[in-house]
């Protein structure tokens, strides 16, 4: 059976994530895809940050070929629940600057 959590994203990151997908509407799906994600991993995932209580955690999911783009995610584990506290979309032509 999977395992459910609840996934919380900040205001101010949710309007951010709505403001990019005004742009870019295959974000909605890709966000949709890490909620599901999240709520069912056993684990958390992504690279962990060290020296932060909760644990924090940053994941980096390309999406968008042939135009590269990367949705970078940090969020918060309170046991039973994620919290995403923010969340940043680049064009990959941008990282490389």
């Amino acid at each position: 059976m999977a395992t459910i959590r609840t996934v919380r994203i900040a205001p101010a990151t949710k309007e951010y994530l709505q403001e990019e997908e005004k742009k870019d509407p295959l974000l909605k799906k890709v966000v949709t895809g890490l909620t599901w994600r999240l709520e069912r991993e056993p684990e958390p995932v992504g690279y962990r940050l060290p020296g932060y209580n909760p644990p924090t955690f940053l994941l980096k999911i390309p999406y968008r070929f042939p135009i590269p783009r990367i949705l970078r995610v940090v969020y918060e584990d309170h046991g039973e629940e994620f919290f995403v506290i923010l969340a940043e979309v680049e064009k990959l032509s941008q990282v490389d600057e």
